[in-house]
């Protein structure tokens, strides 16, 4: 794992405080507990497997997703895709 700066983990800290409290508790809790089942070796993100651990639907995922990525786009600087 690369070393992170303070800033970094106070910035990333922010952002996953801005989604909890926007809505997206469940969806950070899930991420964060579960990182062997909802990310690949590589650090994808393994919709199949986010879905077994939230028991959510694929369609319900992404758009959970798309709302996330729409509130912290800015705290990222994400050009739409």
């Amino acid at each position: 794992m690369a070393k992170r700066n303070f800033q970094e983990v106070i910035e990333q800290q922010e952002i996953i405080q801005k989604l909890i409290d926007n809505g997206f508790g469940e969806l950070v809790e899930a991420f964060l507990s579960n990182e062997g089942e909802v990310y690949t070796k590589k650090g994808r993100l393994n919709k199949s497997g986010a879905c077994r651990v939230l028991d959510w639907k694929t369609s319900h995922l992404e758009a959970i997703l798309r709302d996330a990525k729409e509130l912290v786009k800015d705290d990222f600087d994400l050009e739409e895709n």
